[in-house]
């Protein structure tokens, strides 16, 4: 016989039991990022990885682009950013709130329709739905920059689980942000140099054939002008400046930069689950 109440209390401490568990595990996530902190501080004392806090980014990458810019200064507050998902959690929608505008663009028809429903046309916000690749990537940079009436960009952010090394390349023949965030493939630390290269795979397969390490990705942009200067602590992104603003920033070696990957920190909780409310109620206010 079903008993109402007995079916509550087993919910109810099913549910207590969970919350333990999260509140265990983020007391776990705390400790262990109070001591990689730690250790990177000891070895790389003022790394600008050690300014990392997490508002709607994957882990510390809002706190990281916050720093940099208080050093280089803040410029035109222009931002791209390439694989933007559903707007819940990438590099610039701490940004957006910030005051900056800039461009969304991802390849998943399905997140860019999850934004669109939510948050209000905005001429600070330009959205593009598109598979990006070396053939198409400056030509939906311009365009978007266009929109948004702007010549350059402050902020470019690279997260595409593919060919980025090679789309970031050639974003770079006409395009020079003043700064680099790039999702590197932590597999392969310091001096192996590996790199995806499009193929008939159009998406990634949730392997490890994606983007390209560290190194590849330094030695591709040196030419181009751009000094790395960071990597995220939890090994996902890496940041890099026009090598006239190194100046601001200690100077280290790639090996030293380099951080593993530690994908679990991104269960590092941020408050209350993200939504896009206080983006859509930003756009409104500012149009």
């Amino acid at each position: 016989m079903f008993h109402p109440i007995s079916a509550w209390k087993k919910a109810t401490a099913t549910i207590s039991r969970r919350l333990h568990e999260l509140n265990n595990e983020q007391v776990v996530l705390h400790q262990e990022y109070s001591r990689i902190k730690k250790d990177v501080s000891d070895r790389t004392p003022e790394n600008p990885a050690l300014y990392g806090y997490k508002v709607y980014s994957q882990f510390d990458e809002d706190g990281i682009i916050a720093h940099i810019f208080s050093k280089i200064g803040f410029g035109d507050r222009i931002f791209v950013e390439i694989g933007c998902s559903d707007g819940l959690e990438n590099n610039t929608h701490t940004l957006l709130l910030s005051g900056w505008r800039g461009m969304w663009v991802d390849s998943d028809a399905r997140k860019i329709r999850y934004i669109t429903k939510r948050v209000p046309y905005s001429t600070r916000l330009v959205l593009k739905q598109e598979f990006v690749s070396v053939r198409n990537v400056n030509k939906i940079v311009s365009d978007g920059l266009a929109a948004l009436g702007a010549l350059s960009m402050d902020l470019l952010s690279v997260d595409i689980d593919g060919d980025d090394l090679n789309v970031l390349v050639a974003l770079l023949e006409s395009n020079k942000p003043r700064v680099i965030c790039v999702e590197y493939n932590a597999k392969f630390p310091p001096p192996i140099h590996v790199a995806y290269h499009a193929n008939s795979d159009k998406f990634w397969q949730g392997d490890d054939y994606q983007g390209a390490s560290l190194t590849a990705f330094s030695e591709a942009l040196a030419p181009l002008g751009y000094q790395l200067i960071t990597c995220g602590l939890s090994g996902v992104n890496a940041f890099f400046v026009r090598r006239s603003d190194c100046v601001h920033f200690p100077r280290f070696s790639i090996e030293q930069l380099f951080q593993e990957p530690r994908y679990y920190l991104r269960r590092f909780a941020s408050g209350h689950r993200p939504s896009l409310k206080f983006l859509a109620n930003r756009m409104s206010l500012n149009d």
